[in-house]
């Protein structure tokens, strides 16, 4: 699938799609009428919360006991008892089996005609790119990018991927955070005293298992996988967590022994990584955003821990390896360009990982520390 905002369902990062004058399609027109429904019928059965993602207000409705705890348990660093703003995004979504109310669209509903192959399954759009739909195994959701209203169901909310249960509506949300502007990244975000440190790399590279590792030695913990990079109206730039949620191959698992037995391995498929929700394992130590101020690339299987600066080229490798070929939709011009501004102005270092996991943190201190100093060019 090509750039969002280059061939892709909407304009340009940061831009909304453009006013439709079509009527609203039928799939659509079908789940709002399949949620209300379920709503009448269940009234009782919905965990409705407030949060804030990347700074925005949104609130999450879900319908069914199951869906609802795997759907928000992910966000629970986010969430807000009260918000003085009207919510930007409103997500709705319902559990097919335990509302009894059909809402996976039949293959007579064809309204939005674009296709594209995407994380495993099949997302859509409207002519006009207001409506973007992805259905994936048995789950379908839809977001008006226009009234900012995600509207979604599955058909058994108590069977989840693990990638569905540890970052629940990624790819929606993804296309959501585009039009606000705010660049989907395929990184890890750590933290020393608010001062916050990007891990890019592909998979494999460490970046999980740094994350764990700072987040035990007492650093603060954004995400391991994927976080959101906006561009501050002061210049600066700073990092959004998405999902306080770590997920880690099993025999790196076996690092961290106080870590273990809260690994929720569900119903996973035997190559799938068991999930550490972290927000309920040391909550004082997860942040929403920080500003960016250091980025480290990894290398791992080194006799010693070092450090050395990085240079903007090899930087910019790392993030061109790990979130061109990773994130949906891939970033179109302005989020390249941000990308590039940020090699540009945060110093980049190299952490050469030893066998010793207790390096981490003293490492990921003096390199903030030293953050303010010359960049090898």
């Amino acid at each position: 699938m090509g750039a969002w905002g280059e061939g892709g369902a909407g304009g340009a990062a940061g831009e909304q799609p453009a006013q439709s004058t079509d009527a609203e399609p039928t799939r659509v027109q079908r789940m709002r009428s399949a949620f209300l429904e379920a709503l009448q019928r269940h009234p009782h059965s919905v965990r409705d919360e407030l949060y804030v993602f990347a700074g925005r207000p949104v609130r999450l409705r879900v319908l069914g006991a199951a869906l609802a705890t795997r759907t928000h348990r992910a966000f629970a660093h986010l969430r807000r008892a009260h918000i003085a703003a009207k919510p930007l995004l409103t997500i709705d979504l319902w559990d097919e089996t335990e509302a009894a109310v059909p809402g996976l669209p039949g293959a007579e509903t064809t309204d939005l005609d674009r296709h594209w192959i995407a994380c495993d399954g099949m997302l859509t759009a409207s002519p006009d790119g207001r409506y973007v739909s992805f259905r994936y195994q048995d789950s379908v959701i839809t977001l008006d990018r226009q009234t900012q209203h995600m509207i979604g169901c599955r058909r058994n909310g108590a069977q989840l991927s693990g990638g569905e249960y540890s970052k629940p509506l990624l790819l929606m949300l993804s296309i959501w955070y585009h039009d606000l502007g705010v660049q989907l990244l395929h990184t890890g975000l750590i933290a020393h005293d608010g001062a916050g440190v990007l891990l890019p790399g592909e998979s494999g590279t460490g970046k999980s298992t740094t994350s764990l590792a700072g987040l035990a030695q007492g650093l603060e913990f954004l995400g391991d996988d994927f976080i959101g990079l906006e561009r501050a109206p002061t210049g600066a730039f700073v990092g959004h967590s998405l999902f306080s949620t770590a997920c880690i191959v099993r025999e790196n698992l076996a690092r961290f022994p106080e870590l273990r037995p809260l690994a929720v391995e569900d119903t996973f498929a035997a190559d799938e990584k068991p999930i550490l929700f972290l927000a309920e394992v040391h909550p004082e130590r997860i942040r929403a955003s920080v500003p960016i101020r250091a980025v480290v690339l990894l290398g791992i299987g080194h006799e010693s821990t070092q450090i050395r600066p990085a240079r903007r080229a090899e930087a910019l490798r790392h993030f061109a390896a790990s979130t061109l070929h990773t994130v949906v939709p891939r970033p179109g011009r302005e989020a390249l360009r941000m990308i590039g501004e940020l090699v540009e102005n945060i110093p980049a270092w190299w952490l050469l990982l030893g066998p010793d996991l207790r390096d981490i943190r003293p490492s990921i201190e003096r390199i903030v520390s030293g953050a303010s100093g010359a960049h090898v060019s």
